[in-house]
């Protein structure tokens, strides 16, 4: 779950509370049955996207790789998502944890033929760095439970950003498991994640019976432009009941749900039908658009009365490619804490905040030049909104014309204390320098500076340097204005 930061939440918020808008929160709202997430440990706060350099690692938990360029063939998955209610509060001034899910059942039948996990988030939902110093079983927990996968700690979590721990049953001892997470977080200085398990098969009773093998894809680092796939087994374990599989969604933090750059490329036509002992492969393809960590999991919706919602977990990280192969890149960097400074390249012809001519935070991956053809499309590595930078925007292969840069100071604070920012930016062609600029002051919220020109393919650079006010107003978030 990325490719958006909170001001773009906070956008689509405001849009989604305006009189007459519908409810863009569709779709199942937890599953409540054994199994499923049952609850969210989500304390006054809203969401974001996370962290560019999310811990991922394999853990043996995926089947079938392939490595392969360019886009795979997909089908469509449905619109409709599990979502999590929306909660309107603004953010917390400091650090804020969030930890989804905050209970899970590990449904399964026997014997085990793989051990299956499942992603926990940890999001901070503050304006100032969270540091996670422990993750820990609390007296008494089933040896059932134990962590696979965890970042590194004390681990710190930059605001509206987050981390991934992975979870693995095991059917030694029976009973729960509670999981400890220790943070700096005033409010939340520890965070419980309750753990069960429950035995589907084995009972007398003929009732449908669904299982994914593994329950978790692990794509590792992906470079844009590269398609990797892993797949899955989804298998009746019934003995005398057909499974019925009749939709499948894409999992949803508040407005932000899994990627689509996650796609099921062998998905049969749904309602499908598995005979008892009937197994269908899942193929998923990560062919990532951005950089950074995309983290979520397909619902596959069946009339298992125990499980009707089986979870697939995917977790991956999309890289850029090396500098040496990138036709344009500008780099900004700036010299302030909790201050947000955006960059923003105009297509030629472009104008600022428009949602298919500028590449920005808003629009991170737009489709310039051919159609469906990354090599020329631009994309933004990283939104840093709490400080420092830097930020980069690349193409690898820019069309034809002149591109022009502005830098946008979208925050001058997030704690009520404004500051000025002194921003450099700098422009590379298959990572050679080709200018420096600044580093030029920005005063206040909303200041503009328009930076350079840049002619491809003669790579003729131009000097702008004018410094105005930019109206409120003209802030757009693709498809509204900012509140």
């Amino acid at each position: 779950m990325r490719p958006t930061s909170w001001k773009i939440f906070m956008g689509m918020l405001a849009i989604a509370l305006a009189p007459g808008c519908s409810d863009t929160n569709t779709g199942s709202t937890g599953d409540t049955m054994a199994g499923g997430d049952t609850s969210m440990s989500f304390p006054d706060g809203n969401a974001d996207d996370t962290s560019p350099t999310g811990d991922t690692a394999q853990a043996g938990d995926s089947a079938g790789t392939e490595d392969t360029g360019g886009a795979a063939d997909t089908t469509a998955v449905d619109t409709e998502a599990d979502t999590t209610p929306a909660d309107t509060s603004e953010p917390v001034e400091g650090p804020e944890i969030a930890v989804d899910p905050a209970q899970y059942t590990f449904s399964y039948i026997e014997p085990l033929t793989e051990d299956p996990t499942r992603q926990v988030t940890i999001y901070n939902l503050g304006t100032t760095d969270l540091k996670i110093t422990g993750l820990d079983w609390l007296p008494g927990s089933s040896a059932d439970f134990d962590i696979v996968l965890l970042p590194p700690l004390p681990k710190t979590i930059a605001p509206q950003k987050s981390t991934l721990v992975t979870v693995r049953f095991q059917n030694i001892a029976g009973g729960q498991a509670t999981l400890r997470i220790s943070s700096d977080d005033p409010a939340h200085p520890t965070t419980d994640v309750v753990f069960d398990s429950y035995l589907k098969s084995g009972s007398s009773a003929p009732e449908p019976c669904g299982q994914i093998v593994p329950s978790k894809l692990d794509f590792g680092q992906v470079q844009r432009g590269n398609t990797k796939t892993l797949s899955a087994t989804l298998t009746n374990c019934g003995t005398t009941s057909p499974l019925t599989v009749s939709s499948v969604t894409r999992s949803t933090f508040f407005f932000l749900t899994l990627s689509e750059e996650f796609q099921i490329t062998n998905l049969p036509q749904l309602p499908t039908t598995l005979q008892p002992g009937q197994s269908i492969p899942i193929d998923v393809a990560y062919t990532p658009q951005l950089a950074g960590l995309d983290t979520g999991y397909f619902s596959f919706h069946t009339d298992d009365p125990n499980e009707p919602a089986l979870k697939l977990d995917v977790s991956a990280v999309g890289t850029a490619p090396p500098p040496e192969e990138l036709g344009l890149r500008v780099k900004i960097s700036w010299n302030s804490d909790d201050t947000d400074v955006d960059s923003h390249l105009l297509m030629p012809g472009g104008a600022i905040f428009d949602c298919h001519s500028d590449c920005y935070f808003g629009n991170p991956a737009p489709d310039w030049g051919v159609t469906g053809d990354w090599l020329d499309d631009p994309f933004l590595d990283v939104d840093d909104v709490d400080g420092y930078g830097p930020e980069n925007i690349n193409i690898s292969e820019p069309m034809a014309g002149t591109y022009t840069f502005i830098v946008h100071y979208f925050a001058d604070s997030h704690e009520g204390f404004p500051q000025s920012s002194a921003t450099t930016v700098e422009l590379y062609s298959y990572n050679q320098l080709l200018a420096t600029f600044g580093p030029t002051t920005l005063q206040s919220t909303n200041d503009t500076w328009d930076v350079f020109t840049v002619d491809w393919p003669s790579k003729t650079v131009t000097t702008l340097g004018s410094i105005y006010q930019l109206p409120q107003s003209s802030v757009q978030f693709c498809g509204f204005q900012a509140p």
